[in-house]
């Protein structure tokens, strides 16, 4: 589904040109669940908002269905191939649990009432119902917010999912769950999940682990 080939990254901050991500080769399909792990500072976030769209590597390419994302409109990836799950769950402080789950379809122009009939079915999902779909973020409890987040993220049908440290502000109980959910996603519904984490649990569940070093993946 996505291919890695020789990727590198480097960006410019006001003192040097820092070197993120250093010919990185790697490859990823459907129906696994992969952990990329490695220190604060190793390029592993910067790997996946490369994998994601979010920017185009400085040298080397991805592919993602054969075709290079530097030749793809990225918007698009984004919207119908990629959704990127975020350790602060990104969710609109002024919506509902059913609101935010749904957003990705109202912005597609997916009629209001089609758009909550999916968000409901994978609200479901995830193991949240009726008792908490008017409920606003704040009301919630991490685990909670962060199934909210993995409901919005399937509300599309994207094929890859792509998750940065989805665990790290939850609870051991809310982590387990978590990376349960994430490898039902890969294991039954064929999705290619890739987590950024620092949590070896995460890790031991994965199908695949890689593991980043300055910038490089080791083996």
């Amino acid at each position: 589904m996505l291919t890695i080939n020789s990727v590198s990254y480097s960006y410019r901050t006001k003192y040097q040109t820092v070197e993120a991500v250093k010919e990185v080769s790697a490859s990823f399909e459907p129906g696994r669940f992969y952990a990329i792990m490695g220190p604060s500072g190793s390029g592993k976030t910067t790997l996946l908002s490369l994998m994601a769209g979010l920017a185009l590597p400085s040298s080397g390419e991805i592919r993602f269905a054969e075709q290079s994302t530097a030749e793809l409109d990225r918007d698009d990836y984004r919207k119908q191939h990629v959704s990127v799950i975020y350790q602060d769950f990104n969710l609109f402080a002024h919506l509902t649990v059913l609101e935010n789950a749904a957003y990705p379809l109202y912005l597609r122009g997916k009629p209001k009432h089609d758009a909550e009939a999916v968000a409901r079915e994978k609200l479901l999902s995830v193991g949240l119902d009726d008792r908490h779909f008017g409920r606003l973020p704040n009301m919630l409890s991490g685990g909670e917010q962060q199934r909210v987040a993995i409901a919005r993220a399937l509300v599309t049908g994207c094929e890859l999912i792509l998750a940065d440290e989805p665990t790290g502000n939850l609870d051991g109980e809310n982590s387990r769950n978590i990376v349960g959910i994430l490898k039902t996603l890969a294991h039954e519904h064929d999705r290619c999940v890739v987590v950024v984490t620092h949590d070896q649990a995460v890790a031991d569940e994965a199908d695949v682990t890689l593991v980043m070093r300055d910038g490089r993946i080791d083996g």
